[in-house]
């Protein structure tokens, strides 16, 4: 199982550096904004595997320092969130993703204080020692914490995924859509089996996501290189 997040780790990093080359090549507002949210999923896969790694191989150990967990469980709900505003500055002429953005800052700011200022006391042992494992739930994280968490990660998911299947249903030919859409949905399913206290396959679900999220980013890049290429 600490492959899945590893591999992850992986794809997202060489992930973060080709949209990161893109944006300063073509200094478009989405390629930034996904720059951004790429590097934000790098780092949290990255310390999933991390506590994975410590608590398979350092005996007491529960995986996660306060510090880790905290920035783990903060990125991740604004990570999404970013990944739907870049949907939505890319498929809209209308201000769309200006608002989203502001929506994303707004919610997320609040998070992070709280966030990173909150304490865990005993919590997070507690929580580790009763699951048996790692924890990526956020259990940990006191509720007026966890509370923001769904506004970032529904309202993100819903327009990365619903963007992607509204471009290919407007262009059929682009079916890298349907790969973005698909890679989108696996961890959105995933993390709502951990926010239920089931992470049965989370990580598996990630990395097959973060997979074809990649396989569609790259494809759609070809894609817009062909046909600027036949001069469409």
């Amino acid at each position: 199982m600490i492959y899945y997040p590893l591999a992850s780790t992986i794809v997202s990093g060489i992930f973060t550096v080709l949209l990161v080359i893109q944006y300063m090549r073509r200094r478009k507002i989405h390629q930034l904004i996904w720059a951004i949210s790429l590097f934000m999923f790098f780092v949290t896969t990255f310390l999933e595997f991390w506590a994975e790694y410590l608590f398979l191989t350092v005996p007491g150990s529960i995986g996660w320092t306060e510090l880790s967990y905290k920035i783990y469980y903060i990125l991740t709900p604004t990570m999404v969130a970013l990944m739907g505003t870049g949907s939505l500055y890319l498929l809209t002429h209308k201000p769309y993703g200006k608002y989203f953005l502001y929506y994303t800052t707004a919610v997320s700011i609040p998070l992070f204080i709280l966030g990173l200022s909150s304490s865990l006391g005993d919590s997070l042992y507690s929580v580790v020692a009763q699951l048996g494992t790692t924890e990526i739930g956020g259990k940990a994280m006191p509720s007026y914490v966890r509370i923001f968490s769904p506004f970032l990660t529904v309202p993100g998911g819903i327009a990365l995924i619903g963007g992607a299947l509204y471009s290919f249903w407007l262009d059929k030919s682009r079916k890298y859509n349907l790969l973005i859409a698909l890679g989108a949905l696996f961890p959105f399913i995933g993390g709502v089996k951990v926010r239920f206290a089931d992470p049965t396959f989370f990580y598996f679900l990630e990395m097959v996501g973060t997979i074809l999220l990649f396989l569609g980013f790259v494809l759609s890049w070809e894609y817009i290189r062909s046909r600027k290429a036949g001069g469409k």
